[in-house]
């Protein structure tokens, strides 16, 4: 393979020289999708290659999280299988060019180098960024306190596109606006809880049981042991006067009642700070036994 790209910067000369075009050198330099019709002198092709992977790569990713199955897992061979068939065209871009192939302006070292830093520093960090921001993103979780539906060391997806309403897994957001007074230490910025109660909603704590619009809400998403005891975060009611959500806001509760910092003690939630719908597990790992959690793979939440 190494002797094949040294031979990239002896083939390519000035512009204008006749060198014909390797196959095999197209098809390794597609690690670089885009790159190999580039080097088999399809500039255009391979831009509109490139840029149809991002596309598809994305729509996967939006598929795999919003098809409630484990065989929404084969979404994510998608865009496996389309950079291969991207180089594989790129093969056959080179087999079908003249020996004769006169260089173009492009087929030089330094432009393939610029090119694929140019996309490598811009054009991947944007699509990142963009699609990471309204769309889909991942989110990795470091602590217990919405187990055991969410275990500590899972990596989640955030759906974007999705408003969460009653009883959905919320990402709250609070790194754009002023944390509530004296909770600096606790708060990184962003929570993920369960909307328990939307606008409108009546919320009382009970007898150790929670009342939604005067009835007992079935919680089967909880653990039953010691699920209101105090919280670490000072929470020392196990009842809780019945309050109103009022317009344009939510109340969260985390699933681990006893270790979570929720509206019990921050209060109810504007809704303008709700993220994004989290819609299930993407990776899970046993940090305790060292492997992968087969069972919670595209375990929808």
């Amino acid at each position: 393979m190494l002797n094949s790209l040294r031979t990239l910067a002896d083939q390519i000369n000035e512009s204008g020289t006749i060198k014909s075009r390797s196959p095999l050198l197209a098809l390794l330099i597609s690690v670089f999708p885009g790159l190999g019709q580039h080097y088999a002198g399809f500039i255009l092709r391979g831009i509109v290659l490139y840029v149809a992977l991002i596309i598809i790569s994305w729509l996967a990713a939006v598929a795999f999280m919003s098809v409630d199955s484990r065989l929404s897992t084969l979404f994510l061979a998608i865009p496996m299988l389309s950079a291969i068939l991207i180089a594989l065209d790129a093969w056959a871009c080179a087999a079908k060019q003249e020996s004769n192939y006169r260089l173009k302006w492009f087929n030089q070292a330094w432009i393939y180098i610029a090119v694929t830093l140019f996309l490598m520093v811009t054009i991947n960090p944007a699509m990142d960024l963009l699609v990471g921001k309204h769309v889909v993103r991942a989110y990795y979780i470091d602590n217990d306190s919405m187990s055991p539906t969410v275990l500590n060391h899972d990596i989640l997806l955030i759906n974007h596109l999705t408003t969460p309403g009653r009883g959905d897994l919320a990402i709250i957001n609070f790194s754009q606006t002023e944390k509530p007074s004296g909770l600096t230490k606790v708060m990184d910025g962003q929570l993920i809880r369960r909307v328990i109660a939307v606008a409108g909603d009546r919320v009382e704590i009970k007898g150790q049981k929670l009342y939604i619009n005067d009835l007992p809400l079935d919680e089967p998403y909880i653990g039953h042991d010691n699920r209101f005891q105090p919280t670490t975060f000072g929470n020392n009611n196990l009842d809780m006067a019945a309050i109103e959500v009022p317009d344009n806001a939510v109340y969260i509760l985390a699933d681990n009642r006893s270790a979570g910092l929720d509206s019990r003690v921050l209060g109810t939630i504007n809704s303008d700070l709700i993220d994004g719908k989290v819609t299930k597990v993407f990776w899970s790992w046993n940090l305790d036994e060292g492997h992968f959690q087969w069972n919670r793979t595209a375990l929808g939440l």
